[in-house]
């Protein structure tokens, strides 16, 4: 992918197709051409969007900023609910056998 000189900055979003429909991958703000490629050749195989990168100027001072967000894993938060879950259910278990209690001399 070639860009020219005067469209950089340029916003590149990596996307990969599943059941028609596109899923975000990673998204990277480029400065080079250089940056391009490397981009490019980590996500090859993948469908490659290029979008000009949006610079906010601020009233005080005139420096370009651009968000980039990630994606979070849906996934993830289910992993952790069953981990949480699974170390309540463990203390419980412990404290009901009297085990927890044994082990550190607790009076309760």
């Amino acid at each position: 992918m070639d860009i020219k000189r005067e469209d950089l900055p340029v916003t590149l979003q990596a996307f990969e197709i599943q059941n028609n429909n596109e899923i975000f991958i990673a998204e990277q703000v480029v400065n080079t051409q250089s940056d391009v490629d490397k981009f490019t050749l980590l996500y090859a195989g993948k469908i490659i969007k290029a979008s000009k990168a949006i610079s906010h100027n601020n009233n005080n001072n005139n420096h370009s900023a651009t968000t980039v967000t990630k994606k979070r894993n849906p996934a993830t938060g289910i992993i952790m609910i069953v981990i949480v879950l699974a170390v309540l259910a463990l203390i419980i278990y412990g404290f009901s056998t009297g085990w927890i209690q044994h082990k550190f001399n607790l009076n309760i």
